[in-house]
């Protein structure tokens, strides 16, 4: 599903330039992954060259089928621009009904009356889960996540729940997590990043215990993870 061919890159983490991968060549098949490294930060990193975000400076990225964008990270969903805005935007550019689309989003948010108004406008919870629901518009055959799912015991989170796990059913995904629970629940395999290279580790349980998932740095202090409420961690 995502073939590297001989990628090398360097990248800046707080000011300090890393080298990301060197000469690396590798095969990640169709499967349900959780993307484990030694830094949060490198996570996002090596997020961006799998899913073809932003180029390797040396080699190639092939990925097979359709891959969706980093589905919950905060840079997708911002601006003035309105809901219906995006919906419509998303629509085009994967060809799909944006009336049923439209249809899928406001059925699932807890707030649709905010998706006709600016979207920097709206209370943190509301974009968040805009954000999850948009996803599910288009069909990929790749899911990347960028966030912790959502996982409190509301009706967004059941609807969202049961229509991603059939979006799932014969995909491939690529999770980004500080909670571990979700990993397992979602993931089967350890998808590692270390030293430059990638493979992948059959071993979910004790690579999690291995590579400890936790907030990047940003994330810390901006909200109690654990509260069973949507903060601004993510938006």
């Amino acid at each position: 599903m995502i073939d590297f061919f001989s990628v090398s890159d360097r990248n800046s983490v707080f000011g300090r330039s890393i080298d990301l991968f060197e000469n690396v060549d590798f095969h990640l098949p169709r499967g349900r992954y959780a993307l484990l490294a030694r830094s949060p930060e490198q996570r996002r990193l090596v997020l961006d060259v799998l899913a073809g975000l932003r180029p390797p400076r040396a080699g190639h990225v092939s990925i097979s089928g359709s891959i969706s964008w980093p589905i919950g990270r905060s840079s997708v969903v911002r601006g003035r621009a309105t809901g219906y805005d995006f919906i419509t935007f998303v629509s085009e550019l994967y060809g799909v009904d944006a009336d049923q689309a439209g249809d899928i989003v406001t059925l699932l948010v807890s707030r649709p009356d905010y998706i006709d108004q600016p979207i920097d406008t709206w209370p943190p919870y509301v974009r968040q889960e805009f954000n999850f629901a948009l996803a599910l518009v288009p069909e990929f055959d790749i899911y990347v996540v960028d966030a912790p799912m959502p996982y409190e015991e509301t009706r967004f989170t059941r609807l969202w729940q049961a229509l991603f796990e059939e979006r799932l059913v014969g995909k491939t995904l690529i999770l980004s997590s500080y909670r571990p629970k979700q990993l397992l629940d979602y993931c089967a395999k350890g998808l590692v990043y270390e030293g430059g290279q990638l493979f992948i580790d059959h071993d979910l349980e004790s690579c999690i215990e291995r590579y400890p998932a936790r907030p990047a740095r940003e994330e810390i202090g901006l909200g109690n993870a654990d509260s069973g409420q949507y903060t601004e961690l993510d938006f």
